[in-house]
């Protein structure tokens, strides 16, 4: 997840508008406190500065706080966040103090003013990193509760889908006619490449689809998947023989004989309550 502050213009925006606004309140305050002040242009290119490394550094301390967000301990909590603040506050703080000095040439009042303001700029530097820190975490209790929404919307919808609707009859086509068949009517049906053989006691059909198909489309209490290349009907079975091992061999009413795999004989025996 990217800083959300950073996500779109409009929180862009946002961000950009609090920074302006808290710079315009404290070049406001300086301003009139040092009104008079020689080395107010410094100063006040001091606030501009170090706000500006402010704003960069709070956003870059979105990514360690949403790394390390799952602290439990209370104690590393404020430990590791006392850490940052600090580590954060000498950047900003130093680099605005350096670059200021580098662009007005080193002047003695404003490394007093700098280290007069020092504790206030901490204090209200404070303030304002735990301001961000919240609206951080609250921005990633919001991802996380929304995430959780929508697994458990998703696990709702796979609740409620509808079991597949099992088929009564088949349509096949012969020649230059198209016949319905009923399910019971089906002996078996054999793999055959990317289509299936279909075979009733009077003829045999090619059709399109998959044994996954026809495996869950027709009744469950009629029909068998005995082998990766049969399904059988229940009714239809003569007798079950064991052929070699692990293998079966399924005899059919009509005298035709099928493969079973062991698997599918567990299968078989289960539905059929051997």
């Amino acid at each position: 997840m990217n800083n959300p502050f950073w996500k779109n213009s409009t929180f862009r925006l946002l961000y950009a508008a609090i920074w302006v606004v808290i710079t315009l309140i404290q070049i406001l305050l300086l301003g009139y406190y040092f009104t008079g002040i020689v080395y107010l242009p410094s100063v006040l290119y001091d606030s501009l500065v170090c706000n500006s490394l402010q704003a960069g550094c709070l956003l870059v301390l979105w990514y360690p706080i949403q790394y390390y967000r799952n602290i439990v301990s209370v104690f590393l909590f404020v430990v590791y966040h006392l850490l940052l603040f600090i580590i954060s506050s000498a950047i900003w703080l130093g680099a605005g103090y350096f670059i200021t000095q580098a662009v007005f040439d080193p002047q003695p009042f404003y490394t007093e003013f700098f280290l007069h303001l020092l504790p206030v700029r901490l204090f209200s530097g404070l303030l304002v990193y735990i301001l961000f820190v919240m609206a951080y975490y609250l921005f990633l209790t919001n991802s996380t509760v929304k995430e959780q929404k929508e697994v458990i919307e998703e696990t709702a919808t796979e609740a409620i889908v509808p079991p597949e609707e099992k088929l009564s009859r088949i349509s096949v086509k012969k020649h230059r006619e198209i016949r319905f068949i009923p399910v019971d009517q089906i002996h078996c049906i054999e793999a055959d490449g990317d289509y299936v053989m279909i075979y009733t006691d009077k003829d045999k059909y090619l059709k399109d689809k998959t044994m996954k198909y026809w495996e869950t489309h027709l009744p469950d209490d009629l029909f068998v998947r005995i082998h990766r290349s049969f399904i059988v009907n229940i009714e239809w079975i003569a007798k079950i023989e064991l052929y070699e091992k692990e293998t079966y061999k399924v005899q059919l009413k009509n005298g035709s004989s099928l493969k079973a795999s062991n698997a599918g004989y567990r299968l078989l025996k289960q539905k059929m309550q051997l």
